[in-house]
């Protein structure tokens, strides 16, 4: 599904280049759950962005579904990012004004596909009802907790049924229990078929995913299975231990 060779992004910060992305190479299949981590500065979120068509590479090829994305221009890519990629942020980037069926509608709102007010209304309500929002449709962001606006925010990302899910420490600013009911919503949605790519700097978070992908400096350091990723192995057997200890 996505495919990545000798990405390289370089920032020019006047007469100085700071070189963000070194030869980056990727694969990732249809219905993986990958962790992307590193330290700050590490290049994960660079590498988030241009996979999100969000960014364009400096040098190197990306290609989503076999189709080249650096041929693609400004409208084809909005096409892409709104149809193709479902995004969760850290911030859950919800309108303030706006309640929690309008805030899911919008990607519609905005599709070529031109639905009327009813089917997206219907449509917004199914995404609700998978998150575990159902009871919550006409609350405003400020009437909801963070767990609860970052199962709006996945509702949204979801809602045209996205070949991939980009997740941008999507657990940053929520409390450890709530952390682990939206990582069981992704799980949910994995199960489900859904390719999801969440980028953390969290072993805890990572643990939950079947990939690990780390960067350093620009460039991939390791790209593990979680049963060999020694740090997201570490934290498994941990919780492991403490369920059993509870149990």
């Amino acid at each position: 599904m996505i495919q990545v060779r000798g990405l390289r992004k370089v920032y020019r910060v006047g007469v100085e280049e700071i070189h963000a992305l070194r030869g980056v190479n990727l694969q990732i299949g249809s219905n993986e759950m990958v962790a992307i981590m590193g330290a700050s500065g590490s290049g994960k979120s660079t590498l988030m962005n241009i996979v999100g068509c969000l960014d364009r590479p400096t040098a190197g090829r990306y290609e989503l579904d076999g189709v080249e994305v650096g041929r693609m221009d400004s409208e084809q890519l909005a096409y892409v990012r709104n149809e193709k990629i479902g995004f969760v942020f850290q911030s859950f980037e919800l309108l303030p004004r706006q309640d929690a069926l309008r805030n899911v509608e919008l990607p519609l709102i905005y599709s070529r596909s031109q639905l009327d007010g009813s089917t997206r209304r219907r449509r917004a309500e199914a995404a609700l009802e998978r998150v575990g929002l159902a009871d919550r449709m006409d609350h405003r962001p400020n009437q909801l907790s963070g767990g609860q606006k970052q199962r709006v925010a996945i509702a949204r990302a979801i809602l045209n049924e996205p070949a991939i899910l980009l997740a941008d420490e999507p657990t940053g600013n929520l409390d450890s229990q709530t952390t682990v009911e939206i990582l069981g919503i992704f799980a949910k949605l994995h199960a489900a078929g859904q390719t999801i790519i969440i980028v953390t700097h969290e072993n805890e978070v990572a643990a939950h995913c079947h990939r690990v992908v780390r960067l350093r400096d620009g460039e991939i350091l390791s790209d593990l299975p979680i049963a060999q990723d020694a740090a997201s192995q570490y934290v498994a057997a941990a919780h492991a231990g403490a369920a059993k200890g509870s149990a």
